[in-house]
């Protein structure tokens, strides 16, 4: 049985680029196993801690 996991925005921690993948398609991975590399966005709308009224 072929199972995907999708990687949801909302589970992110922050905003950013995928920069490396440490998998191959269709490659088992297990609990824990870092599967990509983030960098962080560069965005000048987003201020973190603050609202916006």
């Amino acid at each position: 049985m072929k199972m995907t996991h999708v990687i949801n925005a909302i589970e992110s921690p922050f905003d950013g680029v995928v920069s490396a993948f440490f998998f191959e398609p269709g490659e088992l991975v297990t609990d824990g196993t870092i599967l990509v590399e983030v960098e962080p966005a560069r965005t000048k709308n987003k201020a973190e801690g603050r609202v916006k009224a």
